[in-house]
């Protein structure tokens, strides 16, 4: 990501290399990958470099009172290291 540029940039790659897309963001970003028949996994990254991930088996729907259930991390992206704490 660009250095003080007040902008968020994220570049998704398929891992066979066939495809990439670059996306630039000022506020933030939210990555959701669909594992068919096993859940959801979303990534949100913030400008002021918190972030959050989650994950939603595919037998938990939202509004089923999961939501509260469903996070495995949560941080803040420093200069000098990143900072996670996982709930439990």
């Amino acid at each position: 990501m660009p250095k003080n540029t007040g902008r968020l940039e994220a570049q998704l790659r398929s891992t066979s290399g066939r495809s990439s897309k670059l996306i630039k963001d000022s506020d933030g970003f939210e990555a959701v990958v669909e594992v068919p028949g096993r859940g959801t996994l979303t990534l949100s990254v913030q400008r002021g470099g918190g972030y959050s991930l989650r994950a939603r088996p595919a037998t938990g729907a939202p509004g089923d009172g999961a939501e509260g259930r469903d996070l495995v991390a949560v941080g803040v992206i420093g200069a000098e290291e990143a900072v996670s704490v996982v709930p439990g």
